[in-house]
């Protein structure tokens, strides 16, 4: 058993609810790992509290545990005690809660909120969802011009998914089964082989829609209430910023539930766009519960097929709807003509959020969420080069903005439409300076992986992954570092990471997935060090002068037009 298969039984283990086989694996892990006993007596503890969770208001003394916590976040992070490259702010229970089975589908997303008028009436919907063997999903996504992109998943126990995003020639398609998972993009079918356990299945959906963000159980980030409309009760889901608890929400969630059945037959989401106005941008239906589906739905090619790489799946379009559906994903939707801007008033008050960067991509898209953020910062992300602002009002102007955008747009392009939007023109004028190559190359000595995604977290001081791209996770640890000022000589506009690799694209192992814990607060040697032991890795820097670009934003009407 590895660390995230223990946390997601632990709930169970404690509720009695496990067989007898499963519970003395949990019992092996607890010896094996004497520090997973504070795990056990933190779900234990959380449990008890939670007993009467069905009461208008949450029990004082969980309340008051998250309270203190989160006091104990703010305090530092006020204090300014670290820096870090995801300005992202968490507020959670002082241990994460892992829940596990299709129980946890949806138990109200996060135990925060269960709490608000809601949680008998969920309850009662999680006992159905947990008897399912099949269920076909159909519906529309937002296109890039508007447009509604049709959507049609299956899903049948134990480990069969099949997706379809789109028509014709910008069709997407993914196909798994408990042996194999293979992708249709672009007129070419890519494929890899899988484990069971790592196999698309309704119970892998649920852990999905009740672990958002990763495996957080996040106290703030989302809210949720429930109208009854007779045959049916509407459950509307709010998530809030990552940013802060005062932050606007961005999304909104409608699922529709049949009274009688208990089982959710349609759901809605809807965008901010400005204004207090909502705009619908996703729309499914979910039919045919529990009816036999074909094995010919799932049939796999057994050639023509290239191998699926993260390279070859991260930039199509759509592509997180090429796993079961997950309402509370941000990527499910095109930006509009390739880029979405929605402005919040900026605010200097410490209450309405905490100022910083959150950041993802995926499907093709990166989106931001920038809060009280400088503008010369907010345009060095979308235009990827220094920036220079001579004007001092506008180098004062701070923004509070959320910004989408399709990776077809140069970055060029981003730069102009964010000046049309904020009122600057910008030109390109030369500097000389240095860039140093940052080179990492791997031995190729074998390590150990883990193919079970679990995100990652760090304080700029140390570095915890479950699951993460070892090239992915090498990036993040630098680029925090030279933020806390523990590297020496890394430009974040000028230096390039480059991680090497000549060997066979599908063994590169910058793009397997691994675990990582290091604490390298006495320097980046102490992390090369752990790179080189656990993985083979090794990294030399390669400096040149060089010319190179700056980004002068002027007023509009003062600069270059």
């Amino acid at each position: 058993m590895n660390r995230a298969e223990f946390e997601s039984k632990l709930s169970d283990y404690v509720r009695g609810e496990l067989s007898s086989a499963e519970a003395r694996q949990i019992e092996t892990y607890l010896a094996d790992h004497p520090e997973a006993a504070d795990d056990l007596e933190a779900v234990r503890s959380v449990l008890e509290l939670s007993a009467d969770i069905g009461t208008a208001e949450p029990p004082d003394a969980l309340f008051a545990a998250a309270r203190a916590n989160a006091l104990e976040a703010i305090r530092a992070e006020a204090e300014g005690e670290h820096k870090t490259q995801f300005a992202a702010f968490w507020q959670r229970l002082p241990r994460p809660v892992y829940l596990s089975g299709l129980a946890a589908m949806l138990a109200g997303v996060v135990f925060g909120v269960l709490w608000q008028g809601s949680t008998s009436a969920w309850a009662e919907v999680v006992a159905e969802v947990r008897k399912l063997n099949s269920v076909r999903v159909e519906g529309w996504i937002r296109g890039e011009k508007g447009e509604q992109v049709p959507v049609k998943q299956w899903l049948k126990s134990p480990h069969s998914f099949r997706s379809e995003v789109g028509t014709g020639a910008a069709r997407r398609e993914v196909v798994v089964t408990d042996a194999k998972m293979q992708m249709y993009a672009d007129g070419v079918w890519y494929g890899k082989d899988i484990n069971a356990e790592d196999a698309w299945s309704i119970h892998k959906l649920a852990e999905q829609l009740a672990l958002p963000e990763r495996g957080k159980l996040e106290l703030r980030s989302y809210q949720i209430e429930r109208e009854d409309r007779g045959a049916t009760e509407l459950f509307s889901i709010w998530q809030r910023s990552s940013l802060g608890s005062k932050t606007p929400a961005d999304i909104r969630y409608e699922v529709e539930v049949d009274a009688q059945t208990r089982l959710p037959s349609h759901s809605r989401v809807y965008l901010d766009v400005g204004q207090e106005d909502w705009e619908l941008v996703s729309e499914l239906n979910y039919l045919d519960y529990n009816v036999p589906l074909a094995d010919e739905l799932f049939a796999v090619a057994d050639d023509a097929i290239q191998p699926l790489t993260l390279s070859a799946s991260e930039p199509n379009p759509f592509g997180m709807m090429l796993e079961p559906f997950v309402p509370w994903n941000r990527t499910f939707y095109m930006p509009l003509d390739g880029m979405d801007i929605i402005v919040h008033p900026p605010s200097d008050d410490p209450s309405k959020g905490i100022g910083g960067i959150a950041s993802s991509t995926a499907g093709g898209i990166t989106r931001y969420e920038f809060h009280r953020t400088p503008l010369a910062e907010i345009a060095r992300n979308l235009g990827e080069m220094p920036v220079e602002i001579p004007e001092q009002k506008l180098a004062e102007q701070s923004y509070s903005t959320r910004i989408a955008y399709s990776h077809r747009l140069t970055p060029t392009e981003r730069i102009q439409r964010l000046g049309r939007r904020f009122g600057f023109v910008a030109e390109v004028a030369e500097r000389q300076g240095t860039k140093t190559r940052w080179i990492f190359t791997q031995d190729g000595s074998e390590f150990p992986t883990n193919p079970q995604a679990g995100g990652a977290e760090t304080n700029g001081e140390n570095y915890h992954a479950t699951g993460e791209p070892l090239g992915f996770a090498i990036q993040n640890m630098l680029m925090n570092a030279a933020l806390n000022d523990l590297v020496e000589g890394y430009n974040r506009d000028l230096d390039e990471i480059e991680l090497q690799w000549d060997g066979a694209a599908a063994d590169n192992p910058f793009e397997r997935q691994v675990d990582i814990d290091v604490d390298f607060a006495d320097g980046w040697d102490v992390a090369l060090d752990y790179l080189r032991e656990q993985f083979g890795v090794k990294m030399e820097r390669v400096s040149e002068p060089i010319t190179y670009e700056v980004l002068v934003l002027s007023p509009h009407g003062k600069g270059t037009k």
